[in-house]
């Protein structure tokens, strides 16, 4: 029987567990980005005060050095709009040329929403991988894969679909036995 993600091991790691899990996967990112350093707790200052944050990026490309910061929400229950925004504020006020939010529950659909407007990435860290939600401003919505729908195995019998309309309507189908088909399993 498949584990549900909740109980896969990777969901296990502490909240710093995944910021450190998140800097990895931005290490890994680096391709041929000059002068590319990825930190950990980096506190930056800005007119609104220091901020420390838990990961931040930094590359020389063009000639000019940007800044990318994120932060990490390891939670059980889907992602707010107040939390993309409260990042939003840390971006302007640090200066820095773009956020990203990594999750590893889902995101409301206010949060996407705004994110997509705002230009901040939602990334939705899942068993299967890294689900992009949103890269950037007025991009598309929606998972990044090869395919516009994915879905979370529950069990050998039932899973969990996302869709994506045409819109920024999302689906979320939970399928499975009836409680008629479990009593003559």
């Amino acid at each position: 029987m498949t584990l549900p993600p909740w109980d896969r091991g990777w969901l296990q790691l502490s909240p710093e567990g995944f910021e450190r899990m998140v800097v990895d996967f931005l290490h890994d990112l680096e391709g041929n980005l000059a002068e590319f350093s990825v930190s950990h707790k980096e506190k930056l200052s800005g007119p609104d005060g220091e901020f420390e944050l838990d990961a931040v990026t930094k590359f020389r490309v063009l000639g000019a050095e940007f800044i990318v910061v994120a932060e990490c929400k390891h939670h059980s229950n889907p992602i707010k709009r107040e939390l993309v925004q409260v990042l939003r504020d840390k971006v302007r006020s640090v200066s820095a040329q773009k956020g990203m939010l990594f999750s590893t529950a889902p995101f409301q659909s206010g949060a996407i929403e705004y994110a997509r407007k705002q230009g901040i990435a939602l990334i939705h860290f899942t068993p299967g991988g890294p689900i992009y939600e949103t890269r950037g401003a007025g991009g598309p919505i929606g998972p990044s894969r090869t395919h516009d729908a994915y879905w979370v195995d529950l069990s050998t019998k039932g899973g969990l679909l996302y869709r994506y309309g045409s819109g920024s309507e999302l689906s979320a189908f939970l399928f499975g036995p009836t409680p008629n088909d479990t009593k003559d399993a």
